[in-house]
């Protein structure tokens, strides 16, 4: 049976005459509609054709109609044209007068020309692929070159990024290198975007894969990506890796020389199915602690994470040694924003915007599942609110207390967060009353194993003997903070030995306070255990009888390991009148805030000085019932936070994977 007479759209480059070769071959009847300034002279040749100016449809369709032709292929790309020839004839303004189509991008555009021809018009547009299903990129390693296990990682990465170009209708392709985005695709094509690189030297080492994929939902019969020789030329000249490629979605042009200029230069071509993407594909969670506190809470949080997706996931961000720990490069030193207060930040602006700066195009370089700010509102806020729009959702662990103090913050972050997880069971209304989804997940500090440190082994180790008292001072996990408590809790310490006679000190440092901390107790009566290990923490903890904190978390973690104390706090004078002018609550500490009493003594502000504080102290070394009183209210206060409750890093991990899941499945 005879065929349908076709005709070939020809644009630039070798697919066109690859179609005219094919229909030679099969003997079919077809013309050519060769578009000026596009498709190269010699394409056409012999073969029944007419060139037509890019804006002068109504001249092509007349054309077609002519030579009675039933069915049309776009074939070619098509770069920017002349001024000139995009002047519209009258069919070509009365198409784009017929609907709003200068927002489309270039597949809505072509998906709205193939219906307005084949309704209006009467021609059947078929895809490139029904005359030379040859054309399509089978699966696996083409060439003799093969990815290694990074650039396959390289190649999930890039697929992902790709689809998500695609979902706009920006693009088709992107370059990855390192599990960064390098290069991203936009209408002026893979060549133009390639040419942007950086050159190449035979010196250096190849790096970077570009991969091209289909547009989530394309029309197939018009523009499928495509790669072939010219395309291994440029990466090549541009010290690529390799190509990768949707299978059975991707073209590639004149494949035996593609192939040969591949092995030639020792690239990798590969071909991705959708399965392949989906196992090789490790979601990027970027994380963001500004301070000890929050290194830690991540680090329970990649736990979770872990543990949920048997480590198939990947991390990037900011962090501490704890995070560290867990697999995390830290962009830059957490230390550069471990800063609270007014007072405190406005010195470290400078440094914070160029933080934030540097932090906002790694995330943007980067393009992750999700970025996650822990705490650190200071730093945080400020850039989740500059990477709103940008289609990478945003999460916020760690509710700001608005409850205690500055009310409008809920709405304020509800403006720009797509999700918040809250450590604390009374704090959701607050947010979701302002159209924020907020998930209690219960906090982190419950499953620190803070209960289960070796108080005898720790006193033992350190000549403590059991009958000496021993007092815990924490002076707080940021610089700033301990700078502030150094001097009157240094007073304290005097009096309380003054008063009980001896005593024996241990404190407990993180890295942004280990110097400062260590070279100032030098100059305390008798020594001081210093403490700058994490893993020996819990077990100082259980060693001691009494404790002098810094409000903040690690009182909820002195909760759990059943050491009575007394918590202080002082402030640069100007964040201090304005703290005691905006918080609203009676209480800084957790245990009193669930309990609604004083169960911790509390010295705070313009309270906090050694003659207040170091008689509460007093009281408790030599009051053994007062101990225990405050052990119980410990124990109420636990439950009521649901320390038996799933861990709050597994609860917290379920949720952020829920919404990376809600997000692919939006996109597919």
């Amino acid at each position: 049976m005879m065929r349908p007479r076709l005709g070939i759209v020809a644009g630039g480059g070798t697919l066109p005459g690859v179609l005219i070769k094919n229909c030679k071959r099969e003997t079919r009847d077809f013309v050519v509609i060769a578009l000026k300034g596009q498709t190269y002279p010699a394409t056409v040749g012999d073969c029944s054709h007419k060139w037509v100016r890019l804006g002068a449809a109504g001249e092509a369709l007349a054309f077609l109609k002519q030579q009675k032709v039933e069915e049309l292929v776009f074939a070619g790309s098509v770069s920017k044209p002349a001024a000139a020839d995009l002047r519209p004839d009258l069919w070509t303004a009365r198409f784009l007068a017929g609907g709003n189509i200068y927002g489309l991008g270039d597949d809505g555009l072509l998906r709205r020309l193939i219906k307005h021809l084949e309704r209006e018009e009467g021609l059947r547009v078929v895809s490139v692929t029904d005359i030379a299903p040859e054309l399509l990129a089978s699966s696996g390693t083409l060439t003799r070159v093969k990815p290694t296990k990074a650039d396959l990682a390289d190649i999930a990465v890039g697929a992902a990024a790709a689809r998500e170009l695609g979902r706009q209708d920006k693009g088709q392709g992107v370059i990855v290198a390192e599990g960064v985005i390098i290069a991203r695709e936009n209408r002026l094509g893979t060549d133009s975007m390639m040419a942007k690189l950086p050159a190449w030297a035979e010196s250096q080492e190849r790096h970077g894969v570009l991969v091209k994929m289909l547009k989530p939902g394309q029309e197939r019969r018009a523009d499928l990506p495509t790669i072939g020789p010219d395309t291994v030329k440029t990466g090549k000249r541009h010290g690529l890796r390799g190509i990768a490629v949707d299978s059975g979605n991707a073209l590639i042009l004149d494949r035996a020389e593609m192939l040969k200029e591949a092995n030639d230069a020792g690239l990798f071509i590969y071909g991705l199915t959708t399965q392949d993407a989906e196992t090789l594909y490790h979601p990027l969670i970027y994380l963001i602690a500004g301070e000890p506190s929050a290194d830690n809470l991540g680090a329970r949080l990649m736990i979770g994470l872990k543990q949920l997706t048997r480590g198939r996931l990947r991390f990037a961000g900011v962090g501490g040694a704890a995070m560290s720990a867990e697999g995390l490069e830290s962009l830059f030193p957490m230390e550069d924003l471990a800063v609270m207060g007014l007072a405190e930040v406005l010195p470290r602006v400078p440094t914070l915007r160029r933080r934030i700066l540097q932090t906002k195009a790694d995330v943007l370089a980067r393009q992750p599942d999700v970025v996650i700010g822990i705490d650190s509102p200071d730093f945080n806020f400020r850039l989740e609110q500059q990477l709103a729009g940008q289609g990478i959702p945003l999460m916020h662990f760690v509710a700001p207390s608005v409850w205690a103090w500055r009310a409008g913050r809920a709405k304020k972050i509800a403006g720009f967060l797509d999700h918040l997880l809250t450590l604390l069971p009374f704090e959701p209304p607050y947010f979701e009353k302002h159209g924020l989804a907020t998930t209690y997940v219960g906090h982190p500090i419950l499953d620190s194993r803070a209960d289960q440190g070796d108080g005898q082994a720790f006193r033992r180790a350190r000549g403590i003997s059991e009958d000496e008292q021993v007092l815990l001072v924490l002076l707080g996990s940021r610089r700033s903070e301990a700078a502030c408590h150094l001097p009157v809790f240094a007073e304290t310490v005097k009096r309380v030995r003054d008063e009980v006679g001896t005593l024996r000190v241990i404190t407990v440092t993180a890295s942004p306070t280990e110097e400062l901390v260590s070279q100032a107790v030098k100059q305390w009566p008798d020594d001081v255990i210093t403490l700058s290990d994490p893993s020996h923490k819990f077990d100082a903890f259980a060693a001691s009888d009494v404790a002098l904190a810094a409000s903040g978390t690690v009182a909820l973690e002195l909760a759990m390991a059943m050491v009575p104390s007394v918590i202080a706090y002082r402030m640069n004078p100007v964040t201090a009148w304005l703290a005691k002018r905006l918080v609203k609550v009676r209480y800084a500490n957790l245990i009193n805030l669930i309990l609604d009493r004083e169960a911790v003594p509390e010295f705070l502000l313009n309270k906090c000085q050694a003659e207040l504080i170091a008689p509460a102290i007093i009281s408790l070394l030599t009051t053994p019932e007062r101990r225990q009183r405050q052990k119980n209210d410990y124990a109420d206060a636990l439950i009521k936070l649901g320390r038996d409750d799933e861990p709050a890093g597994q609860r917290a991990a379920k949720t952020i994977l829920g919404l990376i899941n809600a997000k692919k499945n939006d996109a597919m």
